[in-house]
């Protein structure tokens, strides 16, 4: 008893004093991690994850305040639009996304519309072709834009117009279904000749309407039927070309959802990922738009939308909004409202993109 009283003993000193290993388990990085600094699709952490399904644009010049802002919140978009007045040339345009490129830790994706006829980007380098407009002259508009530094275009239109009243008419590729998408089709194909990443809009159709999204909810009183026989043909068109991007437009089909607008509707992204079969991103309109912000600010929709599905949300014009909605966005996935899972599946998606 008293030598196996020494012994152990010895054996308590020896490891004291270091002279025998001791196993040591630590937990994995992973495992120790607070749900906020675990990593995600491409080793993203949750607040950069967040920064990358926003697209986001902002009014004037690159000044060293939206450069700080953009280093803190690692947007995944820049919107570039006439109306944001970013620069005027190539000579402003060019460096302007070099630089925010430059600080992004994970891929930027930098869009425009350019649509054609009286949807272009105001760059004397970027040719406006005229509507309607087909694949040759599309790939020359796109590869214009990607000689800037673009990475989507966001077209084509692909809703139906319903007549000479439709607030499309002028964008849009006719009355008929199958008429518009076999323009859309040769516009996909045009902007991928390019090098460029399309975007089909406004899912699930803003054709029969005289109401702008810009300034209110257009409301469209069709059935279900007449729904996937007239407005999905041109977007099955998109999708059968590989478009990489369905942009959802501010519209509400009562026979769709009778309570939000499609766009915040987990039946719209049913429609589009189960009955289309569609895989790529799914991106939302600007969530400045009076449609939404009638009855919703922009930082609650923006989580409405990601909770119903979406992969990228569009805040296109005020950076004060955008950061509000990075904000709403996080306690939205602290809270478990929106799950860490729906947000890796939207990265997951973004990620997948062609190009990335």
């Amino acid at each position: 008893m008293k030598s196996r009283l020494a012994s152990l003993l010895v054996l308590v000193g020896l490891t004291a004093c270091g002279g025998l290993p001791v196993a040591q388990v630590s937990p994995s990085p992973q495992a120790s991690a607070s749900p906020a600094q675990q990593l995600g699709p491409g080793g993203l952490t949750l607040d950069e994850e967040i920064g990358a399904v926003m697209m986001v644009g902002f009014v004037g010049p690159l000044t060293n305040s939206v450069l700080a802002d953009w280093t803190r919140h690692q947007y995944g978009g820049l919107l570039i639009v006439n109306l944001n007045h970013n620069g005027a040339s190539a000579y402003d345009l060019s460096p302007l996304i070099q630089q925010l490129r430059a600080i992004e830790r994970h891929r930027l994706l930098v869009a425009t519309d350019q649509e054609g006829g009286g949807v272009c980007i105001a760059i004397g380098s970027v040719p406006c072709k005229p509507m309607p407009v087909g694949q040759q002259d599309t790939t020359a508009m796109a590869t214009a834009l990607k000689a800037l530094g673009f990475d989507l275009d966001l077209g084509p239109v692909s809703d139906v117009c319903s007549g000479t009243a439709s607030i499309m008419w002028g964008r849009c590729y006719g009355t008929s279904p199958a008429q518009v998408a076999s323009s859309v089709g040769a516009v996909v194909d045009g902007i991928h000749a390019a090098g460029m990443l399309s975007a089909a809009k406004h899912f699930p159709g803003h054709g029969d309407t005289t109401v702008s999204s810009e300034a209110r909810l257009p409301r469209i009183d069709e059935s279900l039927g007449t729904l996937r026989a007239r407005e999905l043909p041109p977007f099955e068109s998109a999708i059968a070309h590989h478009t990489d991007f369905v942009l959802l437009g501010h519209l509400f089909y009562p026979a769709l959802d009778p309570h939000r607008s499609a766009d915040l509707s987990p039946a719209t992204f049913h429609l589009l990922r189960t009955e289309l079969g569609f895989k790529g991103a799914i991106l939302s309109d600007d969530m400045e738009m009076g449609a939404i912000t009638a009855s919703t600010p922009t930082p609650e929709a923006a989580v409405e939308f990601l909770v119903a599905g979406g992969d990228m949300v569009m805040v296109a014009h005020h950076l004060s909004v955008a950061d509000a909605t990075y904000d709403a966005i996080k306690s939205a996935a602290a809270s478990g409202r929106l799950p860490r899972s729906r947000l890796d599946d939207a990265v997951r998606t973004l990620q997948a993109l062609p190009g990335g």
